[in-house]
């Protein structure tokens, strides 16, 4: 049976809430000051010069395909041109589950940038879920406890703001011929949307230890 919201806020393992900054996969503090995924919608026409600067043709072609998308779509997206050069949404953009289990701040990160081989352009959108646990022996297990993905990936990851692990969820193709259509990036949002939302319904039924 479903739980509701304040079940699932358990000792064992957490929802992360209102605190972007520190759990998110953009990082804060430091020389890279962390900017708000509300300043990135706002200013992006701002960030976006810094953006493409010295980016090859083909993966410049390949973002503005996406921002493209993302208008088409009406998504309130951002740029940001300071940590890794990634396109960011809010994560209840695409998974109305990621508004339920999670908060407005979770993030998703889209990036197109070259493949492990070097020989082309790999597209990819990634989320921290929004679980933890300061026990690293209860994030492992909760990994091995959720479902096993048919396309994206759940990893593990250390944070290097607290030195907390995250759970996160990966989804990337290799993009070929090296462009990003519209119907590789709707087919891929489907995709996360639907592995996202089960997910969530299992580590929402993460039993007590």
């Amino acid at each position: 049976m479903k739980k509701d919201k304040d079940e699932r806020k358990m000792s064992h393992l957490k929802l992360v809430v209102n605190n972007a900054e520190v759990r998110s996969a953009r990082p804060a503090g430091g020389e890279q000051e962390f900017i708000p995924l509300e300043e990135l919608i706002l200013r992006r026409d701002v960030f976006r010069p810094a953006f493409y600067r010295g980016m090859g043709r083909s993966q410049a072609r390949s973002y503005q395909a996406l921002e493209r998308f993302l208008e088409k779509r009406n998504s309130p997206y951002g740029i940001d041109p300071v940590h890794g050069k990634v396109l960011v949404l809010p994560a209840g953009d695409l998974s109305p589950e990621a508004r339920e289990y999670g908060s407005p701040q979770d993030e998703v990160l889209l990036s197109i940038s070259e493949d492990a081989g070097g020989t082309g352009l790999c597209f990819s959108l990634e989320m921290i879920l929004p679980y933890f646990s300061e026990d690293d022996a209860i994030m492992e297990e909760a990994l091995l406890f959720a479902p096993v993905l048919q396309y994206g990936a759940l990893f593990l990851e250390e944070n290097p703001h607290d030195g907390l692990l995250d759970l996160i969820y990966r989804l990337a193709v290799p993009l070929y011929p090296p462009l990003l259509t519209s119907r590789l990036a709707e087919r891929m949002f489907a995709i996360f949307g639907f592995e996202l939302k089960e997910t969530f319904l299992a580590l929402s039924d993460y039993p007590e230890t």
